[in-house]
C-alpha cells in the first residue's frame, strides 16, 4: 500500500492517542496546579514527546508482533479505563485513581507500539512513554514519610549551620526559633519538590544519553544529593534573612531564592549527567526495514469509539445525578465571648490554600479554656478544590509546625440543626501544653431526596459511594477547632460538644451579634 493510503490510518492513531493522553494530562494537571512539589509535571509530557521524537529518528527494524496475548492485555486495559475515568471524576484527590489512569494510558500506548513494530520497537520507545509516571503524584503514605524525614533533616542541618555562623537558633520539631521569631518549614522547603523534580530530570537525561543501568542508578543518587544540597542552601538562606531582617522579610525572599536554587539544582544535575554519561550519542540512521510491520486498524477504531463512549457516558451519569439542592452550614462566630478576636488570613495562606472564603477567630470561654477556629470554603466546580480541602489536615499540618501527636480518638458525631456532622478528634502537644483538635471535612451537595449524611473518614468505600451517587465538583469546606486548657481529652470533648451546637447554623450566610447587640457579618478572606 502506498504512503497516501497509509496516511489516514496514522491520522486515526494520532487522534485516538492524542485524546487518551489529553485525558491523562487533564487529570494530573489538577495536582500540578495546586501542589508546588508537582509543578514540574507540566514539563514531563514535553520531555516524553521529545524522547519519542529523537527515538523515532533512530528507530530499529520492525519485528512481527504476537497478537494473541497482546490483544487480551490491550482489551482488559482499555476496559479498565472506563471505571477508572468514572471514579477519577468524583475523586480527583484519590492518587490510586491517578496511578491507574497513568498505568492504563501508558499500557495502551505500549500495546500500540508493540503491534506496529514488535519487541524491537517496544524496547526502543518504551522509556519515552513510561517517563510520564514521574509526573504522577506519589502515594500519600510514601510521600508523607519522605516529607517528614526530609523536613526533620533539613531543620537539623539548618539549625546547626546557623549556630555555626553565630546566629542563635533552636529547633522545635520542624520549626526554627530565632531571636526575631519562629520560622517553619513548609512542604516545599522540606526538599520534596527538588527531590521529585531531580529524579525526573535524572531519568530523562539517563535516557537522552542512553546511559547504562549502572550509570543511571549513579545519576539518580547524585540527583538526590544535589537536590538536598540546594534545598539546604535555600532553607539556610531564608533562615538567615529572617534572623537579620525579621520573619516578615521571608515573604519577599521565599520565591526568588526558591526559583534561583531550583535552576541551580537543574544545571548541576545536567552537569553531573554529562560527567557520568559522557557525550551525547550519535543517532544511528533509520534502516529501510524500519517501517511498521502491521497496523491494527480495527482495534484503533475500537479504542477511539470506546474513549468516546467512556467520556460521554461519564458526563451523562454525573449530569443525571446533579444535586437539586444543597445542605449548607456555617459558623455563628461568638463575638460576645471574652477576648474574642479575628485571626487574619495572610496572603501566603490564601495563595497556598486557594479557598473561596476563609475566616479564623479565637476566644476564651467562661472556664478559662482557649479556643481557636478556622473555617475554609471552596466553591463548587474545580476538581483541585477537593485536593486542597483534603491536603491540609491536622495530622499533617500540626507535626509540620512542631507539634507532637499524642492521641487519635477517631470520628465523633455532633447532632445539631438537623445534621449529623462528623469531627476527627486528635491530641497534640508542644512544650508540655496539650491541644485538642476537632476537624471536620464536609461536602455540600445532596439530592433533594437524600437525607443529610456525615462524611466520615475518607475511606475507599466512601469514595465509591460518591461515584454511585453521582457526586462530583461539589463545594468543600473544613472546620478546625483547637481547644486548650483542659486536663484530659474527655473534658475537651465534653466542652466541644457543648460549644459546637451554639456555633453551627444552617444557611448560606450566618449573621453574628457584636458586643453592642447590632448584627454584623464576620470579615472573610476571599480569593478573587
Amino acid at each position: 500500500m502506498g504512503q497516501a493510503g497509509r496516511l489516514p490510518r496514522y491520522v486515526i492513531t494520532v487522534l485516538v492517542f492524542g485524546a487518551l493522553w489529553y485525558m491523562l494530562v487533564e487529570r494530573l494537571a489538577q495536582y500540578w496546579v495546586v501542589q508546588p512539589e508537582y509543578s514540574f509535571g507540566w514539563l514531563v509530557p514535553v520531555l516524553c514527546f521529545y524522547l519519542f521524537f529523537i527515538r523515532w529518528r533512530s528507530r530499529p527494524t520492525a519485528a512481527p508482533p504476537h497478537l494473541g496475548w497482546s490483544r487480551l492485555v490491550f482489551g482488559v486495559t482499555a476496559f479498565g479505563l472506563g471505571p477508572t475515568w468514572l471514579i477519577a471524576q468524583a475523586n480527583p484527590d484519590w492518587r490510586i485513581a491517578a496511578w491507574l489512569l497513568t498505568a492504563e494510558t501508558v499500557g495502551l500506548s505500549l500495546g500500540a507500539i508493540y503491534w506496529i513494530g514488535g519487541k524491537s520497537w517496544l524496547r526502543h520507545f518504551g522509556f519515552s512513554v513510561c517517563l510520564m509516571a514521574t509526573a504522577t503524584p506519589w502515594p500519600t503514605v510514601v510521600e508523607s514519610k519522605i516529607i517528614h524525614t526530609l523536613t526533620e533533616l533539613s531543620t537539623v542541618v539548618t539549625v546547626s549551620a546557623l549556630n555555626l555562623v553565630q546566629i542563635d537558633a533552636v529547633r522545635h520539631g520542624s520549626v526554627i526559633a530565632l531571636r526575631t521569631g519562629m520560622v517553619g518549614l513548609d512542604e516545599a522547603c522540606s526538599g520534596i519538590q527538588s527531590l521529585q523534580a531531580g529524579f525526573m530530570l535524572a531519568l530523562f537525561l539517563g535516557e537522552l544519553y542512553r546511559a547504562s543501568i549502572g550509570r543511571r542508578v549513579a545519576l539518580l543518587l547524585c540527583s538526590a544529593m544535589v537536590a538536598f544540597l540546594c534545598n539546604g542552601l535555600r532553607t539556610l538562606s531564608l533562615a538567615a534573612v529572617a534572623a537579620r531582617q525579621g520573619t516578615e522579610a521571608i515573604a519577599s525572599w521565599h520565591d526568588p531564592v526558591g526559583y534561583l536554587l531550583m535552576a541551580g539544582c537543574f544545571l548541576l544535575i545536567i552537569a553531573v549527567s554529562r560527567i557520568i554519561s559522557g557525550p551525547l550519542p550519535v543517532l544511528a540512521p533509520v534502516v529501510a526495514a524500519s517501517s511498521p510491520r502491521s497496523y491494527p486498524y480495527r482495534l484503533m477504531l475500537g479504542l477511539g469509539a470506546w474513549l468516546l463512549f467512556v467520556t460521554s457516558g461519564t458526563e451523562i451519569w454525573y449530569l443525571l445525578h446533579a444535586p437539586a439542592r444543597t445542605v449548607k452550614w456555617s459558623i455563628a462566630w461568638p463575638v460576645r465571648k471574652s477576648e474574642f478576636s479575628e485571626i487574619p488570613i495572610s496572603k501566603a495562606e490564601l495563595d497556598q490554600l486557594a479557598f473561596s472564603e476563609g475566616h479564623g477567630g479565637e476566644w476564651t470561654d467562661a472556664d478559662g479554656s482557649h479556643w481557636v477556629a478556622y473555617l475554609f470554603k471552596w466553591a463548587p466546580g474545580p476538581g483541585w478544590s477537593r485536593i486542597l480541602a483534603r491536603g491540609h489536615r491536622p495530622e499533617v499540618c500540626f507535626p509540620a509546625a512542631g507539634y507532637k501527636s499524642c492521641g487519635d480518638h477517631g470520628m465523633i458525631e455532633v447532632q445539631t440543626e438537623g445534621l449529623s456532622i462528623p469531627f476527627h478528634a486528635l491530641d497534640f502537644e508542644d512544650g508540655g501544653k496539650k491541644s485538642y483538635v476537632f476537624f471536620c471535612l464536609w461536602e455540600e451537595g445532596l439530592n433533594s431526596s437524600e437525607r443529610p449524611r456525615p462524611q466520615d473518614r475518607w475511606s475507599q468505600f466512601t469514595r465509591l459511594r460518591s461515584v454511585l451517587l453521582g457526586q462530583r465538583n461539589l463545594a468543600q469546606q473544613t472546620l478546625e477547632i483547637v481547644v486548650s486548657g483542659y486536663d484530659s481529652p474527655e473534658q475537651a470533648e465534653t466542652a466541644f460538644r457543648r460549644e459546637i451546637v451554639t456555633l453551627i447554623k444552617t444557611g448560606a450566610k450566618v449573621e453574628v451579634a457584636d458586643a453592642s447587640g447590632s448584627l454584623v457579618l464576620p470579615q472573610v478572606a476571599k480569593r478573587q
